[in-house]
């Protein structure tokens, strides 16, 4: 690896305070995606972002065929993969660009300064956020490869007769029983949850 930039030097107290240390996974994402009837699809490479013109150090490569799956704002369970070992399995109702940039906040720890006044940020990022953030950061500073999968969920929907007697379609949330579907599915493969999964809010399931 070439010399690294100022920003990612600078992350080091960041990365050793949250780093959580992966152990080798044997469920691959190609054995899970087998399982899950080949719906996932691959979203793109998790790389350092070293250009100076932004404060956080992680990027996701999208091509182009792929950006407007990675922007439209529908809902998903992802799986996010290193060495092609699944390390985290999630859900999301507002599409995968949203919930990187939920995941980028986990930039935002003490440790940390700002760059606008050269303060440490506050610390009120999510602890799960900033636990991934800088697991995938320090990982790929050892040479490890991170990618981004998807499973872009059918829309389901219902009718409801208004008093009027007008029917109107209304368009349910389903992603929490995917999550928690697939969460079981892996859980039967590998004896296990995702090793990133151990942080997750009770709450959000």
């Amino acid at each position: 690896m070439t010399a690294l930039t100022e920003k990612i030097t600078a992350g080091a107290a960041a990365r050793e305070h949250w780093k959580k240390n992966l152990l080798p996974e044997k469920i691959t994402i190609a054995d899970y995606n087998e399982r899950c009837g080949s719906n996932f699809q691959l979203c793109g490479d998790i790389v350092l972002d070293e250009a100076p013109q932004r404060q956080t150090t992680l990027t996701v490569l999208i091509d182009p065929s792929n950006s407007s799956r990675w922007k439209r704002e529908t809902e998903h369970i992802y799986a996010i993969v290193r060495n092609g070992e699944i390390m985290k399995l999630g859900g999301t109702r507002t599409g995968m660009k949203k919930r990187w940039d939920s995941y980028k906040c986990g930039h935002c720890v003490p440790q940390r300064l700002q760059k606008r006044t050269g303060e440490p940020f506050p610390g009120t990022m999510s602890v799960t956020n900033a636990h991934l953030y800088h697991t995938i950061e320090d990982s790929l500073l050892k040479g490890d490869q991170w990618q981004f999968w998807s499973w872009e969920l059918p829309e389901h929907t219902f009718s409801v007769q208004m008093p009027t007697g007008v029917s109107v379609q209304i368009a349910t949330q389903t992603y929490h029983a995917y999550e928690s579907w697939s969460m079981t599915e892996f859980k039967d493969m590998a004896g296990h949850i995702p090793q990133l999964c151990n942080n997750s809010d009770p709450n959000y399931r």
